[in-house]
């Protein structure tokens, strides 16, 4: 078993389907890269995708808040 904090459920409930559990969405989501074939985002460095990621998740983290709120 695998704990996991609120705000970990709520991130893990973004992307998870309806039939699926949540051990499932944390394996489709680690288990291949999910950039390859996405135009820019496939050829792009480490460096540009870390910097795209953090954008992401400075905007996940805001709208979790809000949701929060």
């Amino acid at each position: 078993m695998l704990a996991h904090s609120d705000e970990a459920k709520s991130r893990l409930d973004l992307f998870k389907g309806d039939d699926e559990s949540y051990n499932d969405v944390i394996i489709r989501l680690t288990s291949h890269d999910k950039w390859a074939g996405f135009g820019i985002a496939s050829s792009m460095d480490n460096e540009g995708m870390d910097e795209i990621r953090e954008q992401m998740r400075s905007r996940m983290d805001d709208h979790i808040e809000e949701l929060e709120q």
